[in-house]
């Protein structure tokens, strides 16, 4: 039986807790997207890149047995320390890749990333950096991008700040 969101509701967290790994992942997605919230159903330039708050239900997240995730900053530089990418481009595929591997080794992916904040050096790139975003995100997290002098290393041209998602534990 695939459950509901109105079935989660009603169960105890004992009953949901003993559902079976895959239902509570299963709905562990439909407990995020039920969270994405906009102020306004008017349409506008943003519209499919991100969703202006995240209703973090917190009764839902604990029957799921759900896991907060908070990922690091990621570069271009990759885990190795070798900057990735000879162009702007380059490198934000680099740093979206990079962050999709700490993703994976934490047991969740892109689909599940709640909140996101990115620092550019070069803020003229933005319709480039929203076109390598929408290869790696399809579901829309709250984001925020932010115009920067200068990273940590002077050839770096972005870095993905934070990125929280969420995992069902085991």
């Amino acid at each position: 039986m695939a459950y509901t969101l109105a079935d989660l509701d009603s169960m105890s967290l004992d009953q949901a807790q003993a559902l079976p790994f895959a239902e509570r992942d299963r709905l562990l997605d439909l407990v995020i997207a039920d969270g994405r919230k906009d102020s306004t159903q008017m349409e506008s330039f943003r519209s499919g890149l991100y969703c202006d708050y995240f209703d973090e239900d917190l009764t839902r997240l604990l029957k799921l047995r759900a896991i907060r995730v908070w990922c690091r900053g990621h570069t271009s530089s990759g885990f190795d320390g070798v900057m990735v990418g000879d162009t702007e481009v380059e490198q934000y595929r680099a740093a979206f890749r990079h962050l999709q591997t700490t993703l994976e080794a934490a047991g969740t992916s892109y689909s599940r990333v709640v909140t996101m904040v990115i620092y550019l050096t070069d803020m003229d790139n933005w319709s480039r950096l929203n076109e390598v975003y929408r290869e790696f995100v399809s579901n829309t997290p709250c984001r925020a991008v932010i115009g920067t002098t200068g990273l940590a290393q002077p050839p770096l041209a972005i870095e993905i700040v934070s990125a929280i998602a969420y995992r069902v534990a085991p």
